[in-house]
């Protein structure tokens, strides 16, 4: 009986532990954004391409390259099958923000912008939109939440809080 409870306890405080390395890599992560479907082009330069798609679609005209403190595409080049994902780092989370909300601005074209989210965050976003559906599920400041049933709004950390949803 003691070993069980001994077991458990310290379950719960793994648990706890991974909850907050958790915590604190979406925190580094927040000034972090994904543009995608950006046409790649050879010997690009990332940071004025992402300039261009700021003023062109979402006339975003205070963007500029100096607000952007990191940028590149992402993953191996697939010999333009399909366009890489640039991962955008910007230098105020203002800036991240405004570009986050003003993102429906580029709906009807193929660009989309998305978070910068962990593995179990990106896990539990996708269950979620599979379970719940595209428009009851979407992320805001590195965070996943979903619409119930009920109509009521729900975070969700991990894919364990989608099912039991």
């Amino acid at each position: 009986m003691m070993v069980t409870e001994v077991l458990s306890y310290l379950q719960g405080q793994m648990e706890a532990l991974a909850r907050d390395v958790e915590s604190l890599e979406m925190r580094g992560r927040r000034k972090i954004l994904l543009l995608h479907g950006v046409t790649e082009q050879s010997k690009e330069d990332t940071a004025q391409v992402v300039a261009g798609v700021m003023l062109e679609h979402v006339k975003f005209a205070d963007f500029s390259v100096a607000a952007v403190r990191r940028c590149h595409r992402t993953g191996c080049n697939n010999n333009g099958s399909k366009p890489r994902p640039i991962l955008l780092k910007l230098r105020d989370v203002e800036v991240r923000d405004k570009m986050w909300f003003e993102k429906t601005k580029l709906k009807g074209s193929s660009i989309t912008l998305s978070e910068f989210l962990t593995k179990t965050r990106h896990d539990a976003f996708m269950m979620a939109r599979e379970k719940f559906g595209n428009s009851n599920c979407w992320t805001q400041r590195g965070e996943v939440f979903l619409l119930g049933a009920d109509g009521t709004k729900r975070r969700v950390l991990n894919t364990r809080d989608v099912i039991l949803r």
